[in-house]
C-alpha cells in the first residue's frame, strides 16, 4: 500500500542522507539522536498548544516552538521503528503510532515519550478476537465458520513473524479516550490515556482483514475509520459497534475528516467522497488531481487537502468542489497541518512551509 511503499523508500533516503543506522530490536532500541533528524522522512504532524510535533522514520520525533524559522529539536524516543501517526488531546498529552504495532505517549508536549503498546500485545488481542469469532460461528452454524477459521489461520500465521504489523492512524477525543488503527484490520481503543488497550476488531465488519489508514472523531461522538476497499466505518457508541459504508470506490482511502456539516474521505488518485448523513451514503466530488491525497485541514469554513506531490486543494462549498490552491513541487509529501492559517507539509526532507 502507499504508506508502506513511501516508508520503505524513506529509510533508504535517510541512510543516504547520513542518518545513523539502527541495530537490534527496534522496539527496544531508542531512536538515535542526530543533528540531521529534522531533515529525516517525517510522515505525520500534530499541534500541541503552540508547539508543532512531527514524527517519522527510525523513531524520529522533532518539535518546534514558534512559527517559520524557529528551530526544530529532536525528542527522546524509546523505539526506533518508523512512526506513521501522531495526535494530541491538549498541549501536554499526545500519542504516536507506527510500525511493529508501536504506540507511544507523552505528557510534556512531545519532549519525551514512553512506550505503551506494541505488536506483541496487538497479536494477542487479535488472536483472542479471532478465536472468539470461531466459537461464535461454530455455535451459529452455516457458512460463516469456514470464513472465521480462515481468518484465525491468517492471524496465527502472521503472529509467528512477531510484532510486524504497522499502525497508521491515531485519534484522541480527550486525554483518556483514544483510538489507533492499522494494517490487516487492527483497531484498538484506550480509556485510560493509553496505559491499556483493548481490541475493537470484534465490532468491525471487516471479515477480509482490510487495512485501516486513518481514524477521526466528529460531532455527537461519531467516530470514522477510512481504509482499504473504499470503505468508511462509523460508530456512534464509542467504538463498540460499527457500520461499514461503501463509497462506490474500491481503492485506498487515506484520510477522513469532519467539516462541521459533512464528512469527507479522500485517498488514492485524487479521489474525494462526501457524506451529508453521517457516513451512511457517499457521493464523489469531481477530481482536480490524479495524485493521491494524504492530508486534510479546516481553515475557517474552507477545506484544504494536500496531495502526495505537495499540491494543495481548497473547497469553499463544504467539499462539493475543489480548486487548486498551490501546484505541487514534486517533493513526496505524507501529511499536512494548519498552524494559525499557515500550512505545513511533511515528507522527504522534513517539514516545509506550504503557504496559506
Amino acid at each position: 500500500m502507499k504508506k508502506v511503499l513511501i516508508q520503505a523508500g524513506a529509510a533508504l533516503l535517510g541512510a543516504l542522507a547520513g542518518l545513523p543506522a539502527v541495530a537490534g530490536d527496534p522496539l527496544q532500541t531508542p531512536a538515535r539522536m542526530a543533528a540531521r533528524a529534522p531533515k529525516a522522512m517525517l510522515l505525520a504532524l500534530a499541534q500541541a498548544g503552540q508547539r508543532t510535533v512531527a514524527v517519522g522514520e527510525r523513531g524520529i520525533i522533532v518539535v518546534r516552538d514558534g512559527g517559520a524559522g524557529a528551530p526544530w529539536r529532536q525528542a527522546r524516543v524509546p523505539v526506533s521503528v518508523t512512526l506513521t501517526g501522531v495526535a494530541f488531546a491538549d498541549a501536554a498529552n499526545g500519542w504516536a503510532v507506527g510500525h511493529d504495532g508501536a504506540i507511544l505517549s507523552t505528557n510534556d508536549g512531545g519532549a519525551q515519550w514512553t512506550s505503551r503498546f506494541d505488536g506483541k500485545q496487538a497479536n494477542a488481542l487479535m488472536l483472542a478476537d479471532a478465536r472468539a469469532a470461531v466459537e461464535k460461528a461454530r455455535a451459529a452454524g452455516g457458512n460463516a465458520l469456514a470464513d472465521a477459521e480462515n481468518a484465525l489461520g491468517d492471524i496465527e500465521a502472521a503472529a509467528k513473524f512477531g510484532p510486524s504489523r504497522p499502525l497508521f492512524g491515531v485519534w484522541f477525543g480527550d486525554a483518556r479516550t483514544g483510538y489507533a488503527v492499522g494494517a490487516y484490520g487492527q483497531a484498538f481503543r484506550t480509556t485510560d490515556g493509553g496505559a491499556n488497550w483493548t481490541s475493537m476488531g470484534a465490532g468491525l465488519p471487516n471479515p477480509e482483514g482490510l487495512h485501516y489508514n486513518a481514524v477521526a472523531g466528529g460531532p455527537g461522538g461519531i467516530l470514522a475509520i477510512a481504509g482499504e476497499g473504499g470503505y468508511v466505518y462509523r460508530s456512534t457508541d464509542g467504538g463498540t459497534s460499527w457500520q461499514r459504508g461503501e463509497t462506490g470506490y474500491s481503492g485506498q482511502l487515506y484520510g477522513v475528516m469532519f467539516t462541521g456539516r459533512s464528512m469527507l474521505a479522500y485517498g488514492f488518485g485524487g479521489h474525494v467522497f462526501r457524506s451529508e448523513d453521517g457516513g451512511a451514503t457517499w457521493r464523489e466530488t469531481p477530481a482536480v488531481t490524479k495524485k493521491s491525497l494524504v492530508g486534510g485541514a479546516m481553515q475557517g469554513s474552507s477545506i484544504v487537502l494536500a496531495a502526495q506531490d505537495g499540491a494543495l486543494l481548497r473547497s469553499e462549498d463544504d467539499g462539493a468542489s475543489f480548486r487548486v490552491l498551490r501546484q505541487g513541487d514534486a517533493v513526496p509529501t505524507s501529511s499536512m497541518l494548519d498552524v494559525g492559517g499557515a500550512l505545513l507539509l511533511s515528507g522527504i526532507g522534513g517539514v516545509r512551509e506550504g503557504g496559506r
